[in-house]
């Protein structure tokens, strides 16, 4: 997303102050995020959005005029040659910053040779490199040689300040270094900083520390030095009077380096100042101030820029007096826009007049917010604006809203001019006469607020004003009355065998409760917190009507709640086979308990309940979170829930709850292991043949079977392992000759326990009935081949396919021939053969025919196929 204003201050206004020179990173100047450019059509489009915005600040700031036309210029000759790409910035990127790195190299190499830099000369180095952006790499590679930049150099005095020369006259006849050097005999003990105010020795120097110097001086002979240092102290004790003290030392600390700046090198100077007292960091600036005294040309302001700048604001009146100072050579125009826009504010402000004259306060404000566009610096035009009322809001609307506040809204005021503020004010029984009578509900200048205080039972009023300024209000608009009648919250319902307890919090300013219960209209006896309504029918659900009384009564709010009797322990929890084998769910199946409703949890460990344990709600809710999924209508009191695979393991236990209470039930683990695939089941008599394919680090299975029409909570069950199944090849059960379903689940074993995988199921049918076939020719020379099925009793025929192989070996197995026809699933009847034409395929040799069950998923079929095998 491209920001505008960032990318303002960031690039083009360091560009601007860097003489209008465009920033040389392509994906700086066209604000590109290096790490993940734009490409194709979404790079065209912000390539587009950034020269829309350089035209759009060009013609809207004069002062990023000359910035906008280096842009486009470059823009222009990118076009030209086919270099705007995400491509090509890149490249460019890359070999602006290997160019700007060897240059950087260079630039620090040459600056480590002194203890600090100029600033300005930092961003002399950084200008043709890149500006801001590579001025702060030199700051930081600087840093890291620890050499410190200075922002703001020293000013140093253009000349000798006033007693400057006498005191020198008196340094120069006692033979000291400074004239500071009169507080010590010991000229190395002398230490003393400048920059924030003269210190010596680490505190500011008073008029007491002179006359301690000019005791000691009294006790010496008259002589030329007594003189001299009693005119030095006095010059001293004036200068530090009248706060000329600081700069009278640093002009002589100026004086005193002289020679040794000749050298033009910072250590040298800086030495020098150390020696004569100066603190080492401060004389590193003082030297640094010292060598680059006039070396700097100083920029020369953009007084007409900063004007326009002024005028785009609307600060007119500033523009007028920065005006005084335009140097002739920036004129451009300036001087006619700033009294254009002078002559257009006084005209609003005339017409203004006119019109407050004529009684038309609303067009008189409009042309003054317009004349307060262009001059909001001029305090009379604004004074003007804020002592015009607006006209009042058309309409107001109050309402409660969500049972305990009022609403209130309105329609704006039809003012011509925005900076509009309302005040909502409440009263009772009556409207408000003014903004200040009644409660202030609040301020906005949207157009709705919320009373979150209001009295209940209260015909309550609400009345609107607007304003453009405080203390001058429109006439006010009210609505009412409104009474508010809040409702209980917090409604809580508890139910035990034979009783409902029901809690809830109610207003301060309630008088009473009326409690109606369901069926019978009964009333029931309440208190502020609730009731408590015993001797109840288990089974029945009541419903109970609560209503509010301030005294008036509310609407009232409905609870239900049925008595039940004591939850018993679910009985059972497994993990079942889905119908259609969906990998990314699983079904839990219980059977219901006595009495309760279940409720399933899941948690990442086991309960720390046993089974059969009562635990409290809270008890409840704090153990993991409840499973959801779509409930399977129940049957035989059988009940299942349908839920996505859990990814890890977790453990789901089943509760049982009523009344209040709750029963813990059985926990089953379920983790998220791969499942066999490519179940396959082979029916011989009772005897069923399994095989499947193994997940990949699964090493123990469960099978389980029970008849098609039993439970599967009765359901058989053996532990397969992957050594044992690989020995034997597959895995052989003994099911009987009913239809059986079997379900295969991998099983986990840690020390949590063990947990299942989501298992697959296969349905196997019974032994079946026969059913017999055979193949017959009819028709002329015996060249219509017919298959005829028949039974002795009634029967579901599968699907069946007939299958002709070459020569005289009889096919034993569909695979073992080509198919040539299909007889698709339907029932036969005893009496009633069904007879299939079979399209034989020409041979030169003999065949044989084969008629089988079509059964590709590898479960057995309900029926026996018995007959004599066909041919030619």
């Amino acid at each position: 997303m491209f920001d505008a204003e960032r990318y303002r201050e960031e690039v083009l206004d360091p560009a601007r102050k860097n003489g209008n020179t465009p920033p040389a990173d392509l994906l700086l100047r066209y604000a590109v995020d290096p790490a993940r450019p734009p490409r194709g059509d979404a790079f065209d489009e912000h390539v587009t959005a950034v020269f829309k915005y350089w035209q759009q600040l060009g013609t809207q700031r004069r002062v990023y005029q000359k910035i906008v036309e280096a842009l486009n210029a470059a823009h222009q000759k990118l076009k030209e040659s086919d270099r705007l790409s995400a491509e090509h910035f890149l490249a460019e990127r890359k070999r602006v910053v290997q160019e700007t790195g060897q240059a950087l190299d260079e630039i620090v190499k040459e600056l480590s040779s002194d203890p600090v830099v100029a600033a300005s000369a930092l961003a002399v180095a950084a200008a043709p490199l890149g500006g801001a952006a590579v001025e702060a790499k030199l700051r930081e590679l600087l840093a890291r040689r620890r050499i410190r930049v200075v922002d703001e150099l020293w000013p140093l005095p253009d000349g000798p300040p006033a007693k400057g020369r006498a005191v020198q006259r008196s340094v120069r006849t006692l033979g000291l270094p400074l004239s500071l050097h009169v507080l010590s005999d010991d000229r190395a003990d002398l230490s003393f900083t400048l920059r924030s105010g003269l210190r010596v020795g680490g505190r500011p120097l008073t008029v007491a520390d002179l006359d301690r110097v000019r005791a000691r001086v009294e006790r010496r002979k008259q002589d030329d030095r007594k003189t001299a240092t009693d005119d030095l102290l006095t010059n001293l004790s004036t200068a530090l009077r009248d706060g000329s003290l600081a700069p009278l030392v640093l002009w002589e600390l100026t004086e005193a380096v002289r020679p040794a700046a000749g050298l033009g090198k910072v250590r040298v100077v800086a030495r020098e100042a150390t020696r004569l007292g100066l603190q080492r960091e401060e004389a590193e600036d003082f030297a640094l101030a010292v060598l680059n005294r006039g070396a700097i040309t100083p920029v020369q302001r953009d007084v007409a820029g900063e004007i326009d700048e002024l005028l785009g604001l609307g600060a007119l009146r500033a523009a007028e007096r920065l005006l005084l100072s335009l140097p002739a050579n920036q004129d451009d125009g300036v001087r006619e826009r700033v009294r254009a826009a002078a002559q257009r504010v006084d005209d609003l402000a005339a017409r203004a007049q006119r019109e407050i004259a004529a009684d038309r306060a609303e067009e008189a404000a409009e042309l003054l917010t317009a004349a307060v566009r262009e001059a909001a610096d001029d305090t009379d035009l604004a004074g003007r604006l804020r002592m015009l009322a607006p006209p009042s809001v058309p309409a107001v609307r109050a309402g409660t809203a969500a049972g305990d506040r009022v609403a209130i809204s309105w329609t704006p005021s039809p003012a011509r001019t925005g900076g509009l503020t309302y005040q909502v004010v409440r009263t009772r029984q009556r409207p408000a006469g003014s903004a200040r009578d009644g409660e202030v509900i609040g301020r906005t200048d949207g157009n709705e607020l919320a009373d979150t205080k209001a009295p209940a039972g209260d015909d309550l009023h609400y009345t609107v004003f607007a304003t453009r300024s405080e203390g001058v209000w429109s006439p006010g608009a009210t609505a009412g009355p409104v009474s508010l009648l809040p409702e209980v919250t917090d409604v809580s319902a508890v139910a035990d065998e034979s009783s409902v307890r029901v809690t809830w919090t109610s207003r301060g300013d309630a008088t009473g409760f009326t409690v109606l219960r369901e069926p019978g209209a009964t009333p029931v006896r309440a208190g502020r917190g609730g009731f408590a309504d015993e001797e109840l029918t288990p089974g029945v659900e009541y419903r109970y009507l609560i209503r509010v009384n301030y005294p008036a009564p509310s609407a009232g709010v409905t609870v239900t709640a049925t008595p039940q009797a004591a939850p018993t322990e679910v009985p059972d929890l497994a993990v079942e086979p889905l119908p259609g084998q969906d990998p990314g769910r699983l079904r839990l199946a219980w059977t219901l308990p006595a009495s309760g409703d279940v409720t399933l949890r899941s948690a990442a460990h086991r309960p720390r309940w046993s089974r059969g344990t009562e635990v409290s709600g809270a008890e409840l809710a704090s153990y993991g979170k409840e499973v959801l999924g779509r409930r399977d209508p129940a049957a035989n009191r059988r009940a299942a829930l349908v839920l996505p695979m859990p990814a890890g393991r977790i453990f789901v236990t089943a509760f049982s709850v009523g009344g209040g209470r709750a029963i813990v039930g059985p926990t089953v683990a379920v983790t998220n292991i791969g499942a066999v695939t490519d179940l396959r089941a082979r029916r011989v008599g009772p005897v069923v043949r399994l095989s499947w394919a193994w997940p990949e680090d699964v090493s123990l299975v469960r099978v389980r079977w029970w008849p098609e029409d039993g439970s599967p909570e009765r359901a058989e069950q053996l532990d397969c392992w992957l050594r044992s199944y690989r020995d034997d090849g597959g895995l052989q059960i003994t099911t009987g000759v009913r239809a059986v379903r079997i379900s295969v689940a991998t099983v986990s074993r840690d020390g949590e326990g063990e947990t299942t995988g989501r298992p697959v199921g296969v349905r196997v049918g019974g032994s079946g009935v026969p059913v017999n076939y055979r193949f017959t020719q009819a028709g002329v020379f015996r060249k219509t081949t017919r298959l005829e099925l028949s039974a002795d009793q009634e029967c579901p025929l599968p699907d069946l396919v007939v299958v002709q192989s070459p020569g005289r070996v009889v096919p034993l197995r569909p695979d073992q021939g080509t198919p040539v026809a299909r007889i698709p699933a339907q029932r036969l009847e005893p009496g009633r053969p069904l007879t299939v034409e079979v399209p034989v395929q020409s041979a030169r040799g003999p065949y044989r025919l084969g008629c089988f069950v079509d059964d590709h998923t590898g479960g057995a079929s309900d029926v026996v196929l018995k007959g004599i095998p066909g041919g030619g």
